[in-house]
């Protein structure tokens, strides 16, 4: 499996997981998987309610595992985040909001993206369950935070 493939098959597990959670909560906490050279898959998330701060410890987090670990080949860090005013479409706001950095990628000029997946929630007719609807996702590139330029 190729660097792209990689990061592919892990953006894609992590966007179905967030759209299960949604699906079953309504909502879901920050959660990060984070990808090894060897093809494991470290998940991980807090119980700090609120969603800034947990967030924000799962972010430094990721750079403290980063550090010590120089087998860390792909992050994705996952938030449940309105759409940023000038990429709404169709009137969809709530997005999951993927923040995708790979180890690969830091030799070009702006390595890392925001993916942003809107959703809408829906329940279906005459069933209790809810569907998470997902659109077209659209990404917004910037620095990388959890490699270093060298990495």
């Amino acid at each position: 499996m190729n660097d792209d493939e990689r990061a592919m098959m892990i953006l894609e597990k992590s966007i179905y997981e967030a759209k299960r959670i949604l699906e079953e909560k309504h909502i879901f906490r920050p959660f990060a998987m984070i990808l090894d050279q060897n093809g494991t898959i470290r998940r991980l998330e807090n119980e700090i309610e609120d969603m800034q701060a947990s967030y924000r410890e799962l972010h430094d987090e990721i750079m403290a595992h980063v550090q010590m670990r120089e087998t860390v080949d792909i992050i994705v860090l996952l938030t449940n985040a309105s759409m940023p005013e000038q990429l709404v479409d169709e009137g969809v706001e709530s997005t999951i909001r993927v923040h995708l950095e790979e180890r690969s990628q830091q030799h070009k000029a702006i390595p890392s993206r925001y993916i942003y997946v809107p959703y809408q929630l829906q329940r279906l007719a005459g069933e209790e369950r809810v569907e998470a609807r997902l659109f077209h996702p659209q990404a917004v590139s910037f620095p990388a935070e959890f490699f270093s330029k060298n990495a």
